[in-house]
């Protein structure tokens, strides 16, 4: 019974440590804003996001994450996304581009654009490390976010969330 309660605990003292679990961040659509100094009338901001109403123009519009606590450095963010749908069930393409910064002001902003067809179903673009030139799982310089985005007709975004490893720092 000895042996056998001895090579369980020997067994479990070599078991792979379980992967930490991720933290989400998350921003509703409806935080975003009109980018600029031009309010506009075309876009409408409600708890469940922020809708171009307009049939006929695009807007755009800057959506801010709220990434505390983060390290000077940034690194804990593996993904940016940001969902979208259409209010009209046409094909409409849209144009996002998230700007991530280090608190170090000496450090400039890194840049990544995206193209991505939407339709009626949720889309979700998703940005990663490699987007802005880094490799492996975080994404160094995140410490602040902005995602900033034209706003096709009859297009909303719904969602934005940043996926967090903690254990990366």
């Amino acid at each position: 019974m000895r042996s056998m309660l001895f090579t369980l605990l020997l067994a479990l003292s070599f078991a792979a440590p379980a992967a930490p679990p991720y933290e989400y961040a998350t921003v509703p659509g409806a935080t975003c804003k009109t980018a600029g100094v031009t309010p506009s009338t075309q876009l409408d901001v409600r708890a469940i996001g922020a809708r171009n109403l307009s049939t006929s123009a695009g807007v755009f519009v800057v959506c801010p994450f709220a990434l505390t606590p983060t390290p000077i450095e940034g690194g804990v963010v593996t993904e940016l996304n940001l969902t979208t749908a259409t209010l009209d069930g046409k094909a409409h393409s849209i144009a996002c581009t998230a700007v991530i910064g280090s608190l170090v002001r000496y450090v400039p902003p890194v840049y990544s654009t995206k193209t991505i067809d939407v339709g009626p179903s949720e889309v979700t673009i998703t940005w990663t490390a490699s987007d802005f030139g880094g490799a492996g799982s975080g994404i160094q310089g995140s410490a602040w976010a902005t995602i900033t985005c034209n706003v096709p007709p009859q297009t909303s975004i719904n969602l934005l969330y940043a996926k967090l490893n903690p254990a990366i720092q």
